[in-house]
């Protein structure tokens, strides 16, 4: 990878062998704009998922990410699908900007005397043509701004031009408190050469006055009355047992010092390498990235070292140390990569910790001195008061729920299906979509019917789950995949005791958990109550998979024969794709979104909030109190 560095901005140019982790330690820390050059051949950026986990380190880095792909229109489609500027050469996006920044100047020169400097453009210029679109808004598969492109040929005065269907913000950057943040400008010139993607979260800068502050309120104290004061004293005399601190409490809310909540200083958020095959829980939550801001450097001598703890309720205690962890202006980025095994980290991991430690020797264990704790968070561990008969009268942490979803699930574990609900619910949608893209062209290749039935068979199967496909299919015949994939089905089915509860129920139920769990956060439980939504999406699609693929096990050969029978396979393919990749709803034109984006934005709920560690509260052991008896 190589890296150039301007007064602006940090250009990072991807080579054929760079990885997902090397990216990212490279952006980590980085308080400039990233200009990310990507060539065809570079492995990286190739499936939806890689745009998708990048616009997660985005939010999580709070940097600006701009692509810039040459060749190459079909990852110029999958970047800006997600929200990211696309620009065909550095020349082109350096064009962009001087025109931004001329036109910012004009508008604002009274109000910011500030300047932003160009681009600096790598030696070896890249092919600079730009290639004429016309921009529509639409949107995509993640909930994000879309803009589909359509080609209007070479002409010159064309490939300039900016539809004037719509003013294209341009990206140009400003200084904000020392830092550089994105801002559109709206250029209606024909000089400029937009972005083929842009996101249309931004908005263009205004110039509206500032309003005068308002004169400051003076604070006067009040003279109590009288019989104000010997109310007061009534009342003290009344709750006598219940103490000062409830007479306090009820007349000037609670006090900062008892109730006083600590103040969130970053996050943690476990992250997948997506290194999976279908034996192991290898490559899921094997990652971990820390984003920490306001903290002081240690002390002279000393360093941070960000560590992984167990569950206090384990009967052995792991820990895993992340890495030292560098303050840069009081904010502290670090990405863990894992280790050679891909370990699965939530499996057993639930507490992140920051110490202050010897700067000459890394531990090998966090002190015991608590005096040397500094950070920390942890998933609330404590089962939830409500009990439901589908959880077997077990009562479910918010923990529990979590590794249900994305790391380990007891009833999989079972199954020999190691891994989160997430992760195979996806995997098995995945392949459904397989089966049914290959069913439309073989048909109208060699009117192959005995394939079709089979790749019907193979669907039904992973929608109904082996305990129940038998109602659906001629006895005795056979299934042609591995069984042991298929024991859990996608879809509910009836008489659902008699078989394991299908993935999305599943998942439902662990969502509706975390939902209840009185810990969760209010904009927790807005993230998993729009999962639920969306797995709706999913389960309406999937049924009717299931009923074409049905209609179609009933028919002869003759009546596969048929043109009809085409159009009832072009429907089992597009419904099996929206239910991987969502769809825009053309009665609404709003997103209906699939499992993919279900995949990604389950994975955040993994998320730690950090605060300061106070030794005013109970010590937070290593260990569980069992251990401790027993050392």
């Amino acid at each position: 990878m190589k890296r150039n560095d301007t007064e602006d901005f940090c250009i990072l140019s991807l080579e054929p062998a760079d990885d997902k982790a090397a990216l990212i330690q490279n952006m980590t820390g980085q308080h400039k704009p990233v200009v990310i050059l990507l060539a065809e051949q570079t492995r990286l950026f190739q499936r939806p998922e890689d745009f998708a986990d990048l616009k997660h380190v985005k939010r999580q880095l709070n940097l600006s990410i701009v692509f810039v792909i040459p060749q190459s229109e079909r990852l110029t489609l999958l970047a800006g699908r997600h929200g990211f500027p696309v620009y065909l050469s550095l020349d082109a996006l350096a064009d962009a900007l001087m025109v931004g920044q001329l036109t910012r100047q004009r508008t604002l020169n009274a109000a910011l005397a500030r300047t932003t400097t160009p681009l600096t453009r790598l030696s070896g210029p890249l092919p600079t043509t730009p290639r004429p679109y016309e921009l529509d808004q639409a949107t995509d598969g993640y909930g994000q701004s879309l803009l589909t492109k359509r080609n209007f040929g070479a002409s010159p005065a064309v490939a300039t031009h900016v539809s004037a269907k719509r003013t294209v913000p341009l990206m140009t950057e400003r200084r904000v408190s020392g830092r550089l943040s994105a801002s559109p400008v709206n250029v209606q010139t024909e000089e400029a050469t937009a972005p083929l993607f842009q996101p249309f979260a931004q908005t263009p800068l205004q110039t509206t006055p500032v309003p005068p502050a308002p004169p400051a309120v003076v604070h006067r104290t009040q003279h109590r009355h009288p019989l104000t004061i010997l109310l007061v004293i009534l009342l003290v005399i009344a709750l006598g047992g219940a103490g000062i601190t409830t007479f306090i409490t009820l007349f000037h809310g609670p006090t900062s010092t008892a109730l006083a909540v600590p103040p969130i200083v970053g996050h943690v958020t476990f992250l997948s390498s997506e290194q999976v095959n279908e034996n192991t829980d290898q490559g899921i939550d094997d990652q971990v990235l820390i984003d920490l801001h306001t903290l002081p450097h240690p002390a002279a001598q000393q360093s941070y070292y960000a560590w992984l703890l167990s569950d206090l309720t384990q009967g052995d205690s792991r820990t895993v140390l992340l890495g030292t962890l560098p303050v840069l202006d009081g904010n502290a980025h670090l990405l863990y990569a894992g280790d050679q095994q891909h370990t699965n980290l939530l499996a057993f991991a639930s507490r992140f910790l920051v110490t202050e430690e010897d700067a000459s020797v890394a531990p090998i264990a966090p002190s015991l001195d608590y005096s040397t704790w500094r950070y920390y968070a942890a998933f609330s561990q404590t089962p939830s008061a409500s009990v439901s008969a589908m959880d077997g009268m077990t009562h479910y942490s918010f923990l529990d729920h979590l590794r249900h979803l994305l790391a380990s699930d007891p009833m999989l574990n079972q199954l020999e299906l190691p891994g989160g609900l997430n992760t195979w619910l996806t995997r098995n949608i995945a392949k459904i979509v397989e089966w049914t893209s290959s069913m439309p062209d073989t048909w109208q290749e060699s009117r192959d019917i005995a394939f079709i039935r089979r790749q019907t068979v193979r669907v039904l199967t992973y929608l109904d789950g082996i305990s129940f496909v038998q109602q659906d299919i001629p006895a005795n015949t056979p299934l042609g995949l591995n069984e042991r994939l298929a024991r859990v089905g996608l879809l509910p089915m009836p008489n659902a005791a008699q078989g394991p509860m299908s993935y999305l129920d599943s998942i439902v139920f662990h969502l509706n958990g975390l939902i209840q769990d009185a810990k969760t956060s209010a904009s927790l439980r807005a993230s998993a109550s729009t999962l639920i939504a969306a797995l709706s999406n999913v389960q309406a699609w999937l049924t009717q998979v299931r009923l074409d693929a049905l209609q179609l096990l009933k028919m002869s050969d003759q009546q596969l024969n048929e043109p009809a029978t085409l159009t009832l396979l072009n429907n089992l393919l597009n419904n099996a794709t929206h239910a991987y990749t969502g769809m825009v709803d053309p009665t609404t034109s709003q997103m209906r979104n699939g499992v993919l984006w279900i995949h990604h934005q389950m994975q955040m709920l993994a998320t730690l909030d950090v605060t300061a560690y106070s030794t005013h509260h109970s010590p937070i052991q290593l260990v569980s109190p069992q251990q401790q008896m027993n050392s």
